[in-house]
């Protein structure tokens, strides 16, 4: 459900939405709007959050947003610890987890706390691994910082840390209780920050809905170039399908599971780049070509859908940094993908734009000739 909430920016009136992930008890609001931090210890206070918060944020992120996050929750009496870390996916560990850890418990944090991750998917990822496991679960509030965690990693629950064998391989479900999505937060970003964020939101609409890919198809310079307004309406949409789905499918045991489609090529892709050569959303643009072509040789979709599939992502400048990815590699890590089932690897497969089909039996030589499509199209120079 999306409501229409007033407030404002030094009394100028603004709109946000309220998306709601209908959850039982368990429910929570994702806030969407511009210039929200005056508002955000109000927020915690009317949720219930309790007065002692830690946040988590990283080198990148801390000098735009720290401050004045600290300076409004201090103004409602609640008591900040801040733990900032270094950027980066590598972060996402249990060692990493394990300083954080270490880091609250010196600082006398106990189980009346709560965790605020600011910042991209890795800090929310991160940060939920520690609020759910620290003194055996903690409150958590997500405030995505970024375009891909404002669209998709912040809502739904889903905390991990990687293992040097696979991505997202310790974890658990844990809910926040509100999201928080300022769009003034893009401002800061990089351009490539900014296409990670696309890769989700190409993602829904070749899952659900066929309007809002072709919506990405006449709007996605505008985009790229942040209008305020595309911005707010492809944010909007993609909090829509996302709480739709987590709603239906908590736990991902049954539909969303279509949720993976670009993921079970794209998180082998960051693996065997070490996750260094591609960010997330950029290898999940490359794993929905790739399974694009999957289900092409497949006879599952027609060659002008496919084509409109590829069309429309090679218009995101996705280039690889200098270095590659050997198809070898990224086969071996899909072996250890948590998606497959008694040794065979699930893929997601588009059948036409606006729907998907989960596939099991897919040929390894299928699988071998669509890394070697997207990796020799997609290659640097």
């Amino acid at each position: 459900m999306v409501k229409r909430l007033s407030s404002y920016q030094q009394g100028e009136e603004l709109i946000h939405r309220q998306i709601d992930v209908a959850l039982g008890d368990r429910s929570y609001p994702i806030y969407v709007g511009r210039a929200m931090t005056a508002s955000f210890a109000q927020t915690c206070a009317g949720h219930g959050i309790p007065d002692r918060i830690v946040i988590v944020t990283d080198t990148n992120i801390a000098p735009y947003y720290l401050q004045a996050f600290r300076k409004n929750l201090r103004e409602f009496k609640f008591n900040v610890t801040s733990i900032v870390i270094p950027p980066g996916e590598r972060q996402k560990s249990l060692r990493q987890a394990n300083a954080i850890f270490t880091e609250m418990l010196k600082s006398g944090v106990g189980r009346r706390s709560a965790v605020v991750a600011l910042g991209g998917g890795v800090i929310g990822d991160l940060s939920g691994f520690v609020a759910a496991t620290y003194q055996r679960g903690l409150s958590l509030v997500q405030v995505p910082t970024t375009l891909l965690a404002q669209v998709d990693s912040s809502i739904g629950g889903k905390v991990a840390v990687n293992h040097p064998l696979g991505k997202n391989m310790i974890g658990a479900f844990h809910q926040p209780k509100f999201v928080w999505t300022d769009t003034d937060c893009l401002r800061t970003l990089p351009k490539r920050e900014i296409i990670c964020g696309i890769g989700e939101i190409v993602k829904y609409g070749l899952i659900f809905d066929a309007g809002f890919f072709a919506y990405l198809e006449s709007n996605l310079e505008r985009l790229l170039d942040l209008d305020p307004e595309t911005v707010l309406h492809v944010q909007t949409r993609c909090s829509e399908l996302k709480a739709e789905i987590t709603s239906k499918d908590e736990r991902e045991t049954g539909i969303r599971t279509v949720l993976n489609l670009g993921h079970t090529v794209g998180h082998a892709l960051e693996a065997a780049g070490h996750f260094q050569l591609l960010k997330h959303g950029e290898a999940v643009l490359l794993g929905m070509m790739a399974e694009s072509y999957i289900a092409r040789e497949m006879g599952l979709i027609h060659d002008d859908a496919h084509d409109r599939i590829v069309q429309l992502i090679r218009r995101i400048p996705v280039k690889f940094r200098r270095g590659d990815v050997r198809s070898s590699d990224v086969l071996r890590l899909m072996s250890h993908d948590k998606k497959s089932i008694a040794g065979k690897k699930r893929f997601v497969l588009p059948i036409r734009i606006g729907e998907v089909q989960v596939v099991e039996d897919v040929d390894h030589s299928l699988i071998r000739a669509s890394l070697s499509d997207i990796l020799r199209v997609n290659r640097s120079d």
